[in-house]
């Protein structure tokens, strides 16, 4: 694993920059249209992104927990999210390790972090965590990515390729 830095507290992560894209579709972690879904917003920082955010209680796998499904989605978010802010990139996650260091409980505030380690115009290695309020690192993951073109993840999602990349600018936008 990289070299880990805490994120900013919680009153830090309000003044960074808002990631502006809105995906176009109905993804469970991120859209603001999906009726079950997280509505997950993401800020920029120096390496990727970063978010504060409550898991409901719904959402659990033992009462009270965070199911470890839903821990792994929401890194994967955060890595995709990294990698739109920082470098305009829609890619596929190719790989993901997980590590669940401690429960992350629902129903309380978590940060959510992911960080790019490496990038090509081909591939990517991102890092990810969450933590809770104290700062403590509860889970902790690594992924490798591919980018397809952009035409193909078009395709696949049934969405007009004009409408993806200015999702994209949209994502790397900071105002």
């Amino acid at each position: 694993m990289a070299e880990h830095r805490l994120p900013p507290h919680a009153e830090e992560i309000g003044d960074l920059p808002p990631v502006r894209g809105r995906w176009p579709g109905s993804c469970f972690v991120c859209s603001e249209g999906h009726p079950h879904g997280l509505q997950i917003r993401f800020r920029h920082t120096e390496a990727g992104v970063v978010s504060v955010c409550r898991v409901p209680g719904s959402y659990c796998g033992f009462d009270g927990m965070v199911h470890g499904g839903i821990i792994s989605a929401l890194m994967d978010e955060a890595a995709a999210y990294a990698l739109f802010a920082r470098h305009g990139k829609l890619g596929v996650t190719r790989e993901m390790k997980v590590r669940f260091l401690k429960p992350v409980r629902t129903d309380t505030d978590i940060r959510l972090e992911a960080r790019i380690v490496s990038f090509s115009s081909a591939a990517a290695e991102v890092t990810m965590f969450i933590h809770a309020p104290d700062g403590t690192c509860l889970a902790e993951a690594e992924s490798t990515w591919a980018f397809p073109r952009l035409s193909r993840i078009a395709t696949l999602a049934g969405v007009e390729e004009n409408v993806l990349q200015q999702f994209l600018d949209d994502c790397q936008r900071i105002e």
